[in-house]
């Protein structure tokens, strides 16, 4: 049986809008990680959304979401709850449950997220009007 290795990541991407396919949503992110292990697959990347602007309510279908909140405030929607999050608060969203951030703050909110699922693309089942 194989052994597997540590690794040391750092982002050597540029921060970009990733989804083409729904232009209202304004999240920006720079991946970091993005593994394939026994079957699953992780995905670690690190998060922003400027003040103003919406990452738009919508589901993962196969995938565990964590985020981190580094900076700043968010109003952030899981399921039917929702709650402004301030730095070092956890958010922890299970496959199928909705989810929204809006920044309505004067300043940027960062935050790390892993997304956990299986090998398959990680998509975003968009919920709203595009």
């Amino acid at each position: 049986m194989k052994k597997q290795q540590a690794k040391l990541f750092k982002s050597k991407s540029k921060w970009i809008h990733p989804y083409d396919d729904h232009p209202s949503d304004r999240l920006k992110i720079r991946l970091m990680l993005d593994e394939k292990i026994k079957g699953s697959r992780i995905i670690g990347l690190e998060a922003r959304i400027e003040p103003g602007d919406v990452h738009q309510m919508h589901i993962h279908q196969n995938e565990y979401v964590v985020v981190y909140s580094l900076e700043g405030r968010c109003k952030v929607t899981v399921g039917k709850k929702t709650q402004v999050i301030t730095p070092n608060t956890m958010i922890f969203i299970p496959p199928k449950v909705q989810h929204r951030f809006e920044n309505k703050y004067s300043k940027r909110w960062e935050g790390i997220a892993f997304a956990i699922g299986d090998k398959k693309d990680i998509k975003n089942v968009w919920l709203d009007e595009k």
